[in-house]
């Protein structure tokens, strides 16, 4: 399993919409990054895919149970379509991206939660 870090995230007004409108360290959120995942392209070209997970406070002692995965493929336009993989052990809101191209992806889920970056080279 990777080497996690944990940071104090900040509040996630709309991203953490789960966390529901208790009192104010209900909105509180715990972020989880990880190293980030390289893939390569069709086209032979290295990407790095970060992820940061959003925890509520309650689920954070399960922080170290969080594992992703990514893998490209071309996307049939010229580009290649990343599919990133994270599972987590609560419900959480997790933001994948490439900084290279600017390009990110959200979603809320538990368990298994997949997004996907189009990124506009193969």
């Amino acid at each position: 399993m990777k080497a996690r870090s944990v940071v104090v995230g900040a509040l996630m007004a709309g991203a953490m919409s789960f966390a529901g409108g208790g009192g104010a360290s209900a909105n509180m959120a715990w972020c989880v990054t990880d190293p980030p995942i390289q893939v390569v392209t069709p086209g032979g070209h290295n990407l790095l895919v970060n992820n940061q997970v959003y925890l509520p406070p309650y689920a954070m002692h399960l922080k170290n149970q969080i594992t992703d995965d990514a893998k490209a493929e071309p996307d049939g336009k010229g580009g290649t379509l990343i599919t990133v993989y994270v599972h987590v052990p609560a419900h959480s809101h997790i933001v994948s991206s490439d900084n290279r191209y600017r390009i990110m992806s959200q979603q809320d889920g538990s368990s298994l939660v997949t997004l996907y970056l189009d990124v506009p080279i193969s």
